[in-house]
């Protein structure tokens, strides 16, 4: 956490992630956004209005930016946006389930100078992977990774561990390098939006994660210089409570415009439907020092299930 760059007296910000739709091809356990099938705002933001917000972003010079979802490469728009970020300069990360990684879209993909294409994989078979990424089909991840590879965009795999998947921590990280990932990345699953109500299927004990991290600890060794295997070990309210005093230099942009403090807070900070960006950001940081915040999170350590509020949006 403490290697972020943090938001001080910047003028925009460093980078910003944006969940382009809320409409998802899967239904996944674990989603903190709640997305999936026929799950799209009713007002998520239209052609002109995203290419306007990229354009808005690329005058500011933010130089990074992920597309995520939902599954961003549903969006009617998906290409487009890519291109319009590509082509100003700024660098542009991916965020998928990888079920739309033929070979002719990872082409595209690579023609357009992605920086790179994260993809979940939250299983080494079909039948952990299907138990978590409900819809999903584990073999055509893959083949999408590998299409990947074989376009020569940088890959990064992303995994959430559970109850019923954490026994293949060694070789989802064997796998991922396998299939020729640049980047490898996990950390806790996170008591939020979906999870909440499946918890009882996810969670694991202190002893399980502590297992875990040793586990992924000796892969970064075994892996150093061929693939970054890197992870999380802080809970939600540990991070929670780092963010109150050291903010990143981050936007969350929903699909209708609306900027979010931090995924795992319902507060809202702007609108970039309506604020340019410079009042978005200056709000950002205001909204940090608001004393809902901070009381929201200590609310949190007594009553973890406040995390059932994160979609009531509370405007600060």
């Amino acid at each position: 956490m403490s290697g972020e760059a943090q938001s001080g007296e910047l003028a925009a910000p460093l980078y910003v992630a944006w969940q382009i739709t809320n409409e998802c091809n899967l239904a996944c356990l674990h989603c903190i956004e709640e997305s999936g099938p026929g799950k799209a705002f009713a007002d998520e933001l239209g052609r002109d209005e995203v290419l306007a917000v990229i354009d808005q972003l690329m005058d500011n010079e933010v130089p990074y930016l992920s597309f995520s979802g939902g599954e961003p490469m549903l969006h009617a728009h998906f290409f487009e946006m890519v291109e319009r970020v590509t082509k100003r300069g700024s660098q542009l990360k991916i965020e998928t389930n990888g079920h739309y990684l033929t070979p002719e879209n990872c082409a595209r993909l690579k023609d357009l100078g992605v920086k790179a294409v994260q993809v979940s994989l939250d299983g080494a078979s079909s039948a952990t992977f299907g138990r978590m990424r409900v819809r999903g089909e584990f073999d055509r991840t893959v083949d999408g990774i590998r299409n990947l590879a074989r376009a020569g965009v940088p890959i990064e795999v992303n995994f959430s561990p559970a109850s019923f998947n954490i026994h293949e921590a060694e070789r989802i990280v064997d796998l991922a390098f396998e299939l020729g990932a640049s980047s490898f990345y996990s950390g806790r699953t996170m008591f939020t939006g979906n999870a909440v109500k499946a918890w009882r299927h996810l969670a694991l004990t202190d002893e399980a994660y502590a297992e875990y991290f040793r586990i992924l600890a000796s892969k970064r060794l075994e892996y150093r210089g061929r693939m970054r295997v890197d992870y999380h070990e802080a809970g939600l309210l540990e991070e929670l409570r780092y963010r109150l005093h050291h903010p990143a230099a981050l936007l969350i942009v929903l699909p209708n415009g609306l900027v979010k403090l931090i995924n795992a807070l319902p507060f809202i900070c702007g609108d970039l439907r309506t604020q340019p960006l410079a009042e978005v950001w200056a709000n950002f940081r205001r909204a940090w020092r608001d004393p809902r915040v901070a009381t929201f999170v200590d609310e949190l350590a007594v009553d973890p299930g406040r995390t059932r509020t994160l979609h009531e949006w509370v405007h600060v």
